[in-house]
């Protein structure tokens, strides 16, 4: 099939989509798996949990698992977080398996990675499956894309969040599948990480990212960017992208830019303070719950040992 023509001209500037800062308005309420409606405090925390959660996992292996081939990506949570939150169990990720954020936001097992540091693994869980072959471990838009043709055809409403990570995505390992996820309107939502913009890394924005949406969208399906460090914003773009998916428009390309120099969980707790949702108490106890949580997981394997 010929690829669509651009509806731009090239002598006009080319205009993005981007979203609007989360501080504008309280975030939508957010169905769950069981079809009930928590409320907007209720998803704000589930969120700061999910957040925190994979802060502390990073930090405890960078600590105790140095020679793990882990993406620990501190500060660059939301865009994992956000776009795999309360996901269906039918639901499926597809990620690099050293991506270490995908592995906890999807409930995998803690002691599968933070006993062994194996990245090469598979993991499952009832909240999305993480699909993570070894052959196919750095190709999650090509695997995804074959995954979310399998979907389409169950017609089940299931869907795929396909994760990237890498510094410069490949147009020419990944156009096709783009263009194939367009043309039949496949449940699937491509993320990517825009490290190139991120203040810590040299050099001007890189073009090649912004070619990538714009690709996107010329092959008829949008690709949206947003500020990969505003939690509250990404969450909102993929609910937006996921009820697309999953009533048969097609795939989304969210493109997360780490422009800014902010704390996704500093930010996450003035938001929730300016919205009388934030509770220190809370916060310390779920800091030992989950600091609990990664205790045991450590212990398990050494009392079978």
């Amino acid at each position: 099939m010929a690829t669509p023509t651009r509806k731009r001209s090239d002598a006009s500037p080319r205009k993005k989509t981007v979203s609007k800062p989360s501080t504008a308005a309280a975030p939508a309420k957010l169905a769950n798996g069981n079809g009930t409606s928590p409320s907007n405090g209720e998803v704000l925390r589930q969120l700061y949990f999910a957040l925190l959660k994979c802060r502390m996992v990073a930090e405890y292996v960078q600590r105790q698992l140095p020679s793990a081939n882990y993406d620990f990506a501190i500060g660059h949570e939301a865009v994992v977080v956000a776009t795999t939150f309360r996901l269906r169990a039918e639901d499926t990720i597809t990620a690099s398996g050293a991506n270490l954020a995908a592995r906890v936001g999807a409930a995998a097992p803690l002691q599968n990675s933070l006993a062994q540091g194996d990245t090469n693994n598979s993991c499952g869980s009832g909240l999305g499956a993480v699909v993570t072959p070894a052959s196919l471990s750095n190709d999650p838009f090509n695997l995804g894309t074959g995954v979310a043709l399998v979907h389409k055809v169950e017609r089940k409403g299931n869907v795929v969040i396909a994760l990237c990570t890498e510094e410069s995505p490949a147009l020419d390992r990944w156009g096709e599948a783009l263009k194939f996820a367009g043309t039949h309107k496949l449940p699937i939502l491509y993320v990517i990480k825009s490290r190139a913009s991120d203040p810590a890394c040299s050099g001007p924005q890189n073009e090649h990212l912004d070619d990538f949406s714009f690709m996107a969208r010329d092959y008829g399906f949008p690709g949206i960017i947003v500020d990969g460090r505003d939690v509250v914003a990404v969450w909102r773009v993929a609910q937006e992208s996921l009820h697309r998916a999953r009533n048969d428009s097609g795939p989304t390309l969210i493109d997360c830019t780490m422009e800014s120099a902010k704390d996704p969980l500093a930010q996450m707790e003035h938001y929730m303070r300016k919205r009388s949702v934030w509770d220190d108490g809370w916060k310390k106890r779920i800091s030992r719950q989950i600091q609990a949580e990664i205790d045991a997981a450590v212990a398990e394997p050494a009392a079978k040992a």
